[in-house]
């Protein structure tokens, strides 16, 4: 439900732009109404301002704002360049300023919520993971804005709805096995495999199944 929520600008946008026959200036005025509401629900449901919503509406109202005021769709492909560029940066100051960086933090804090408890991993290897997403943030900033300039507004949409899709899927992929890979044996067992580890458990199924 949160991730569908965090998502719902960018479902808005693809949405109306190809239902309204490809018009970007309509999916504009829906993205830009969509991170309004995203804010704004946001508080209500979930008792904060977030700031990550804040941001992406800030960047979202002044481009689209422009988009829509001067009719020319090129402030508003500047938008995830943008963001992406603006994570990259984010990731890179949490990094130098304080030990435990920033996306260390909000892996434990989701650790917290889904396991109960925080998965350590070595300093040294939370660094190398950070600077791989500051990498590949700037990365996809400058990819799109490659992409923007150099094809038309109906391959940059689709590119960005499959084509940085499957980018994202395979870079997170790679992030999970990174992590998989360099967590305490222990915990991949009791995280991952906690059924096959147990084999009174399988016992006690088995009879349960026979009886």
């Amino acid at each position: 439900m949160k991730q569908l929520f965090d998502y719902l600008p960018v479902v808005v946008f693809f949405g109306l732009y190809f239902l309204t026959g490809r018009d970007i200036m309509l999916a504009t005025w829906g993205i830009i109404a969509a991170t309004t509401f995203q804010v704004f629900a946001g508080r209500l449901i979930f008792k904060r301002w977030n700031r990550l919503h804040l941001g992406v509406f800030a960047v979202t109202l002044v481009f689209g704002g422009l988009t829509l005021a001067l009719r020319d769709d090129v402030f508003i492909k500047w938008r995830p360049s943008i963001i992406s560029f603006a994570l990259a940066g984010a990731l890179l100051i949490g990094q130098l300023l304080r030990e435990r960086n920033l996306l260390q933090r909000l892996c434990e804090g989701l650790m917290t919520g889904a396991f109960g408890s925080v998965v350590p991993m070595a300093r040294r290897d939370w660094v190398i993971l950070n600077l791989a997403f500051v990498l590949y943030f700037i990365f996809i900033g400058l990819l799109n804005l490659y992409i923007a300039f150099n094809f038309s507004t109906d391959f940059w949409v689709n590119f960005k709805l499959f084509g940085f899709t499957a980018i994202q899927m395979v870079f997170y992929v790679g992030a999970f096995v990174f992590f998989y890979k360099r967590i305490p044996e222990a915990d991949r067992k009791r995280l991952f495999h906690s059924d096959s580890k147990d084999p009174k458990k399988k016992d006690d199924d088995a009879v349960r199944d026979h009886q």
